[in-house]
């Protein structure tokens, strides 16, 4: 924290007792903490070079993430007159995600910095509009404030100490990480030095995992996708692994099962984006493997029955989801002969599965976990309403794109809800 914020707070009295005094500030910030996230992102990016150059959503969604949860470290320690260490994992896993970038300690320091004096002068405009706080009181949480910065200081320069040059891996991984971060934002030149290595044949995966990851188990990932399905540039985001896989010469479905067949662990799916000649369209195949995974978690519920998702195969899909007013008055209008039936929750999973399938009552069975002649009674069951047997052509696939959108769209209310 810059000094001239404390200067007028010199000689404070023990924090504890007072900070948790003020669990109703805590309360009343508690609800500003994803809006505080964007004002110190927005801050980081007017100050600090790094920051400014970061352009790709996911990376900086990954920092206001971050940034949350500083926030909610310092509201915790304003609640319980304690820092706990188990807050700081999110900041210090944030840390270890920007030194595999590439990004230099020092931005990162200044970015904690910079985060720090958002949140006081939150703290400090809060207390002023309450008018509970003596100066005293507001002395002890300036204490406390700069005793969270020097600890957050602390780990953000232990972090950066153990990505050393005696971590050969490490450091031979970070500048091939800097390129094609640079390579995902757009900032790369052209004649910087190994964008030829994109022109290879390749697509880009995003593989999400379940959680809050720490950066090891994601460094595994991106072991995984260059040993297994071979990657040939590998970075991370809060929640994913993002890789360049070269495009086997057996083609694009072999691609699909080398990634199905690799080692499930945390990864809920992996979204794959088409083919790319160059690093420009390195960029667009990015984009088509985050709406592919976006889409593909959509209509599985989050589930990875599908674990791979494939741009090729959803690009139909997503385009229609492209305007959700749309979408809902062709799939309300698509699916309108099975309204009576629509309540019995096992309708759509198993009108997807038999049109997916083809009528194939031995896959549809499998994919959906039950019997054959279970699915026969189903089958049985809807045909007063939509006789699914004698759909074919383009009427199957208009009737499984309606059924996949309503699938989409219910996930999607299921996450907004209040």
């Amino acid at each position: 924290m810059e000094p001239r914020l404390l200067e007028a707070y010199t000689g404070a009295a023990a924090m504890g007792p007072v900070i948790g005094k003020h669990k109703g500030v805590a309360a009343l910030l508690e609800e500003r903490v994803d809006a505080l996230a964007y004002v110190m992102v927005r801050a980081y990016q007017d100050s600090i070079t790094e920051y400014r150059a970061i352009t790709d959503e996911s990376l900086l969604t990954d920092v206001r993430e971050v940034s949350a949860a500083t926030v909610r470290c310092c509201l915790n320690a304003m609640r319980t007159g304690e820092l706990r260490d188990e807050d700081f994992v999110p900041m210090i896993e944030g840390a270890r995600r920007r030194a595999l970038q590439g990004i230099d300690r020092e931005a990162v320091l200044r970015a904690y910095r910079l985060g720090v004096q958002v949140f006081w002068r939150e703290v400090t405009g809060t207390l002023a509009v309450t008018g509970t706080t003596s100066d005293h009181d507001l002395a002890s949480m300036a204490a406390f404030v700069l005793e969270f910065a020097d600890r957050i200081s602390t780990e953000v320069a232990a972090v950066y100490a153990d990505q050393s040059p005696r971590d050969a891996r490490v450091m031979e991984q970070r500048p091939r990480t800097r390129l094609f971060d640079a390579v995902l934002a757009g900032t790369v030149a052209d004649h910087h030095r190994g964008v030829d290595a994109f022109a290879a044949k390749h697509c880009v995966a995003v593989a999400e995992v379940r959680g809050s990851a720490p950066l090891a188990d994601l460094e595994k990932v991106g072991r995984t996708l260059v040993n297994h399905a071979g990657a040939l540039f590998w970075t991370v985001r809060h929640h994913s692994v993002i890789a360049a896989i070269e495009m086997p010469g057996q083609g694009r479905e072999h691609l699909v099962r080398s990634l199905a067949g690799l080692p499930a662990g945390r990864i809920v799916g992996i979204g794959l984006g088409q083919v790319a000649d160059d690093a420009g369209q390195t960029r667009l195949s990015y984009g088509e493997a985050l709406d592919a995974l976006r889409v593909g978690l959509g209509i599985t519920g989050g589930a990875a029955i599908r674990p791979v998702f494939d741009h090729h195969q959803l690009a139909p899909l997503i385009a229609m989801l492209a305007d959700l007013d749309r979408a809902r008055r062709f799939a309300g209008a698509a699916l309108a002969p099975l309204t009576p039936v629509m309540d019995r929750r096992w309708v759509i999973p198993t009108v997807d599965a038999y049109l997916s399938h083809g009528g194939r009552l031995k896959e549809v069975a499998s994919v959906l976990n039950v019997h054959q002649n279970t699915v026969k009674y189903r089958i049985s069951e809807l045909r007063p309403f939509l006789d699914l047997a004698a759909c074919g052509g383009e009427e199957s696939a208009a009737l499984l794109m309606a059924v996949r959108v309503h699938m989409y769209l219910s996930t999607d209310a299921k996450e907004n809800a209040p």
